[in-house]
């Protein structure tokens, strides 16, 4: 589907005008704010790109928009220049070493950060081929810490694992987790003058999103219990661990899927029913296996048959996320079906469009996105087909196999939207294949086709009978997607039962899970080998984390006041460049912080002097200057200012000095 395509001179004020065309077009549609913003602020970051640094500089722009799917697809041109370098540039791109200032060179950290995909080709045209799905598919981590560097260091350590955004301030943080959907929040108790449990209240008021598991990090132990109980979900201790801070985000995140589940649970059994897939052995002239497979958190993968004279109508849904959303998405989205099947006379492509019209004017569907495939079989033993957006079917014979390429946008997301229909016969030996993106999200949330591994088990089995076949199949997609699959998935698979080779069997709904049913019994024996080579299945679930391989540091903890482990920890977890980026600017801003602190020592102002501690103490932990880090403490829990000079002019002395010793630890070979 063909969104939006503008042809402008290579100039700032045509990128402008881009900007603001291409964000009115996308609000047309129906796709989450945060994400079409993203989407624009990172084409227009490489488009700036291009017009101010490309040499020659480029004369002219083109920017392509796309709809496939549930995949947004941008295509930007130039003509300038190339972009010499981009692989290793790409490599280093990185959030968390752009200055939040930064008027240049925030088009790859932003691209990287926003997108699912980008391709660079050189040209000329130069050319970026940019991809984003609508759904989000890892969870986003929210970071709350108003300490720069330590605000970097988090940043570093999460973003090659979720999607993170970050706040400096409490103020920053509410916005941002009530206009942004957010997984979970991780933040200091501190946030200059207000604690971080101020947060925790605020988003308790907040009744238009679930609870949000929140992760604090604090080095006083005497607020614990306190913040315990206003719901926090853990905490971690200053200096943080890289290990203990990957570990505890993706524990706080699995409590909180599970969580759901059990709420879910309680309510699902009845939605379920609701919605349960299920459609009859034979329709007419054809016979139908279902197979399908619900997540533990459950779905929106729906089926409905629908009886019409002279032809039996089924209708396929997926709606996009997971549990009760999801679900509740699926019971309005059958309801409206059946509602729209009172005219007998719609086409599949009418009836699609019909649909849509109807979401396009209701916003409570803004939150139920969703894929569909109507299939009309006939009478004549003839096929009718449309879709919105959905993954082709496709026709498998043993030795053929090709796409039924049916295409048109996502329910709800145009005004007066065409979907045409495509007629098909098939022939002896030949069985329609029609399959949700669960099955492989990768290869078909662009509404592209089946992947090749799912077609080869088809067409293997084209000897068997239906209901054999498909008890292979679901067997061999239960191994390559194990035994808890985290996505719903549901696939069909219809011939013409008056020319098929083989008698029609009973019972050919068939679930994935091969010790539940009779038929799946037997393994390929090529299953287990290649499910351990397939990518997981996408979900919001994280992905678990290696913990980083150790490494011996070159100075033993607690030499001269230093302990190193956790800096060669950090080095570990992040990438040279990266390390390399955070220890100078630490040595820079400490050097700086400790000029600063010897004068508030002389002017003897004992209120500033315990709130530059607290600030001081996490930062100067983080890195490894431990015994200045615990005369910082001393200073902020001293109890009146007589008490705070001793630590204080200590302090003046050993941070220093401990800042020298780390920067030559720094020096070393690692």
């Amino acid at each position: 589907m063909e969104l939006f395509e503008a042809r402008k001179p290579a100039t700032l004020e045509s990128i402008s005008w881009i900007r603001k065309a291409l964000r009115r077009e996308l609000a047309q549609l129906r796709i989450g704010a945060d994400i079409s913003d993203e989407v624009v602020l990172a084409l227009v970051e490489l488009a700036t790109n291009a017009v101010q640094h490309a040499r020659p500089p480029a004369r002219e722009l083109i920017v392509r928009v796309r709809l496939e799917g549930i995949l947004l697809t941008l295509d930007l041109e130039d003509d300038g220049g190339p972009f010499l370098g981009f692989a290793a540039a790409w490599e280093a791109a990185s959030l968390t070493r752009m200055a939040p200032d930064a008027e240049s060179g925030r088009g790859l950290p932003l691209a990287r950060h926003f997108l699912d995909q980008v391709r660079y080709e050189p040209g000329p045209p130069n050319r970026f081929l940019l991809r984003r799905q609508l759904a989000r598919r890892r969870p986003q981590v929210l970071v709350v810490e108003d300490e720069e560097i330590l605000l970097e260091t988090y940043l570093g350590l999460l973003e090659p694992h979720y999607r993170v955004i970050a706040a400096r301030d409490l103020r920053s943080a509410l916005l941002l987790a009530r206009e942004t959907k957010v997984d979970l929040i991780l933040t200091d108790f501190h946030l200059g003058s207000e604690p971080g449990t101020a947060l925790v209240a605020a988003l308790e008021e907040d009744r238009d999103r679930p609870p949000i598991p929140i992760v604090m990090i604090t080095a006083d132990s005497s607020v614990r219990t306190r913040a315990l109980e206003l719901g926090i979900d853990t905490f971690l201790t200053k200096p943080v661990m890289p290990e203990a801070l990957l570990e505890t985000i993706q524990l706080a995140l699995t409590r909180a899927l599970r969580q759901r589940l059990r709420l879910f649970r309680y309510f699902g059994t009845t939605l379920s029913q609701l919605v349960q897939p299920n459609l009859p052995q034979a329709l007419g002239p054809f016979a139908l296996a279902l197979l399908h497979e619900t997540a533990d958190i459950g779905g929106g993968d729906l089926v409905v048959h629908l009886p019409r004279p002279g032809r039996e109508r089924i209708v396929m849904v997926d709606v996009m996320g997971h549990g009760i959303d999801a679900k509740a998405g699926a019971i309005a989205h059958a309801a409206m079906v059946r509602a729209l099947d009172l005219d007998p006379n719609l086409s599949p492509g009418r009836f699609l469009a019909r649909w849509s019209d109807l979401i396009f004017g209701e916003p409570a569907f803004d939150a139920a996105i969703a894929t569909a495939l109507v299939v009309d079989l006939l009478a004549d033993g003839t096929i009718e087909i449309a879709s919105a957006g959905h993954p082709h079917p496709m026709i498998l014979s043993a030795t053929s196999a090709r796409a039924v390429a049916c295409e048109g946008p996502l329910l709800g997301f145009a005004d007066r939207p065409r979907y045409e229909d495509m007629r098909l016969t098939l022939a002896p030996g030949e069985r329609l294949l029609l399959a949700t993106d669960g099955l492989d999200p990768a290869e078909l949330a662009s509404g592209g086709s089946c992947p090749d591994w799912l077609v080869g088990e088809v067409q293997s089995r084209a000897a068997l009978s239906l209901p054999a076949a498909a008890g292979r199949t679901a067997a061999r997609i239960s191994a390559r997607l194990g035994p808890d699959p985290q996505d719903d998935w549901m696939l069909i698979l219809l011939e013409r039962s008056d020319i098929a080779a083989a008698e029609i069997a009973p019972a050919a709904t068939v679930h994935a899970d091969p010790h539940r049913d009779a038929a799946p019994a037997t393994l390929d024996p090529a299953g287990p080998s290649e499910s351990r080579d397939a990518p997981p299945p996408a979900s919001l679930a994280p992905e678990p984390v290696p913990p980083p391989v150790p490494r011996d540091s070159p100075v033993a903890a607690g030499v001269d006041g230093l302990d190193l482990s956790g800096v060669a920890a950090l080095r570990n977890a992040v990438s040279p460049a990266a390390f390399q980026g955070l220890a100078e600017r630490f040595v820079e801003n400490a050097a700086r912080r400790f000029e600063a602190w010897s004068a508030l020592v002389a002017a003897g102002d004992g209120a500033a002097l315990r709130r530059e501690a607290h600030a001081l103490a996490g930062l100067l932990g983080q890195f490894g200057l431990a015994g200045a880090a615990d005369l910082a403490r001393q200073v902020e829990h001293a109890a009146d200012a007589a008490a705070q000079l001793g630590p204080a002019r200590a302090l003046s002395v050993e941070g220093p000095r401990q800042l020298e010793k780390l920067k030559s630890w720094l020096e070393q070979d690692p």
